[in-house]
Order: structure tokens, then sequence, then C-alpha cells
């Protein structure tokens, strides 16, 4: 057997030990691109409100809390819209489990909740379809599971460029045709004729796509600890594990309009091109959190948001959350989820993810069809 035989019967049985798992993670992943827009869609119950002018979001959650003293935020958006409900996530018990919070932006009445947990209802389809993605709703294991199957992917990914390079010289242009559909193999064989394609031409964004799954489903476990130990992030941060405990202050704290206020202060200076977009409340270490993103987007573009930290009760900046200034290590974190969402930079990379989710989906179809219809014939090479 031939090295390119062997690579060709590889490519072959691992994308069809595989397929399933990344049919489902093609698909979810397809609709999961305009997850909020898609939600909206969903549920529109929750996320419309009628138009009208809008109050600033710190006051809008005051008044929430007002209405429902038990509650505690954990944090919320920062860009009210008209015709648009408010979203903030807090929690209404001190045991309970984090819902979502719908308030009018108008008045600040709470206009519905749901927790976050994955179902069959409207309600909670975008998380099921998330859990689908990331776990196959199994939780570690399945993302573990999910994990491998990245790596079956890159592998198939790098092996199918392989098998494609033609044995003459030059090789560039002899490599040519490949990359175009031959009419006459498209009429005789269209799916493997398809396959190779779409395959071609789609792969730096498969690579990029099963390289960031890969990191992501493996984390904690393998990429994390290496982009930090190759580049430590600076020393103070209050996040780390041997940060030490908040200072115990006396009275209340400052209230998030301040907090954005001052932050708003911070970035005017530093970074004037960003608006705020979310603030998050931290009780256990005494932060607030007020993040930044360009022009205010609620996209994660880039290296994702910027986050200014700043104490609950003097108000002075105790953090600043900026991968910029911690190196590449915090870079090739921060750009997982950007680069996986299709965020990075915007919305055209965003339609090429959806694109690259759609194609996905194709190469499993002609990959597979063509396999199953060879079974139908016997006495045919495997």
């Amino acid at each position: 057997m031939t090295l390119r035989r062997g690579l060709f019967l590889a490519h072959r049985y691992a994308g069809l030990g595989i397929a399933l798992f990344l049919m489902v993670a093609a698909v979810t992943g397809t609709l999961l691109t305009f997850r909020d827009r898609v939600d909206a869609l969903l549920n529109p119950g929750l996320f419309g409100v009628p138009a009208g002018p809008v109050r600033p979001a710190p006051e809008l959650v005051a008044r929430v809390l007002t209405a429902h003293s038990a509650w505690r935020v954990v944090h919320f958006a920062l860009r009210p819209r008209s015709g648009e409900a408010l979203r903030a996530i807090m929690l209404r018990t001190p045991d309970g489990d984090p819902e979502e919070i719908f308030i009018d932006p108008r008045d600040g009445s709470v206009t519905g909740t749901r927790n976050r947990q994955a179902g069959l209802d409207r309600a909670h389809a975008m998380q099921l379809l998330y859990a689908l993605h990331a776990t196959l709703a199994l939780g570690t294991a399945g993302r573990l599971l999910m994990g491998g199957v990245a790596v079956g992917w890159l592998a198939l990914t790098v092996i199918g460029l392989v098998i494609t390079l033609p044995r003459r010289r030059p090789l560039l242009a002899a490599w040519q045709p490949a990359w175009r559909l031959n009419r006459q193999m498209l009429a005789r064989r269209p799916w493997p004729e398809l396959h190779r394609v779409i395959g071609l031409w789609t792969i730096p964004f498969m690579i990029v796509m099963a390289l960031t799954s890969v990191a992501m489903n493996f984390f904690d476990e393998a990429f994390a600890p290496i982009a930090t130990f190759l580049s430590p992030p600076r020393a103070g941060s209050p996040f780390a594990d041997d940060a030490p405990p908040a200072a115990i202050h006396a009275g209340p704290p400052l209230g998030y309009a301040a907090a954005e206020a001052i932050a708003r202060t911070w970035a005017a200076h530093v970074h004037p091109d960003m608006l705020p977009v979310a603030l998050a409340d931290d009780p256990a270490r005494d932060l607030y959190g007020v993040s930044f993103a360009p022009g205010g987007t609620a996209l994660y573009t880039g290296f994702g948001r910027i986050t200014c930290h700043i104490d609950r009760h003097d108000g002075h900046i105790a953090w600043i959350d900026d991968p910029h200034l911690d190196g590449a290590g915090a870079l090739a974190i921060r750009a997982l989820y950007p680069l996986h969402s299709g965020q990075v930079a915007g919305w055209p990379t965003m339609a090429c993810v959806l694109a690259t989710g759609i194609a996905t989906s194709i190469m499993i179809v002609s990959g597979v069809l063509p396999w199953l219809r060879r079974q139908r014939q016997p006495g045919r090479r495997a």
C-alpha cells in the first residue's frame, strides 16, 4: 500500500468515525453564529417591549432592586435600546442559580425571567443548542469527547489537503485543476467532486475552527496552563488564585451609576474609541467591573472586551483587564472565543463562520453518501 493510499483510507475512516458528532457541531454552530438574533425571534415576548424613551441602565437596575430587595446583580448590559428589553443576570435567592432578567428600558419593570438551563421549549432552545454544540449535553465527558472530535477534524483537514497534492511538477500548476469543479466529473461523481473543491477552498477556515475547538475543549487541561506557562500574566490580579481577600469596608457601596461614571472617565483618556457595554457586580472581591468595546458593540471583536475593575466602596481603579497588557499568553486565550464565534472582525467574519458551518455539513454528507453507496455494491474495494 502506498503512503497516499494509506492517507486516503485514514481520511475516509476517521471521517466516518466522527461524522455524526461533527455534523451535530456544524449544525448547532451554524445556528449559534447569530444566537441572540435567533433567540429574539423565538422569544419575542421576552426580548421585545413597546418603543419609547429609555432610561440609563444603572437606573433601571436600581429600580428592579428596589422592587425586589432580595435579588442580587451578577451583571447587566449598559446600552438600553428602544423596543428591546434590557438583559441582566441576577440571583433571586442567595443560594439560587443565576437567572436572566428582562427589563423594560422605559421604566425598569421586569417583563420576564428565565433560568439558564437547556430545554426543549422556545425559551431554552438556544441554551440546548449551545449544550449540544459544546458537550453533546453530556457535561465534562461530552466536552472531552468533542475535544477528541476536534482533534480528528484537524487531522482530517490536513490529510485532506495532502492527498490532493499532485505528483507532477511544477506543483502549483499541476494543483490548480484540483481547486476547480470539473463538469464531466461533477456529472458522473458529484459528491466526491464537491467534497474536494469545497474542502480545499475552506481549509483556512476549517483549521481555525478546529484549532480553536481543540483549545476550548481542553482549555483547563492543556491550553490555559501552556499559554500562561509560556507567557505568564501580570502579577497582582485580584482574580488570581493566590490573591489576598478583599478589604472589609463599612457603609454602602458606590452604586452602579457612580461606577460607570468613573470607568467612563478612565476610558476617555485611555481608550476614547470604546464605550461601556456591561457592568458586573462582584461583592466577593468588592469590585465593580465595567466592560468596554469599540463603539459599544455587543460583539467580541478583536481580543474581546477591556474591563475596568473599580473598588465598590472607595472608587479607585483596582485592576484593568486588558489582554494587551499581559503578553502573548493572554492574547491567545482571549482570541479563542472571537475566532471560534466569528466575532473577531464583526459581521464579515461571522458570515465566514456561518458559511464554514454550512460547508462542513456538505463535506460530511458528500463524504458519507459515496461510502454508503459503495457498501451496496458487492465486490467493490473499500
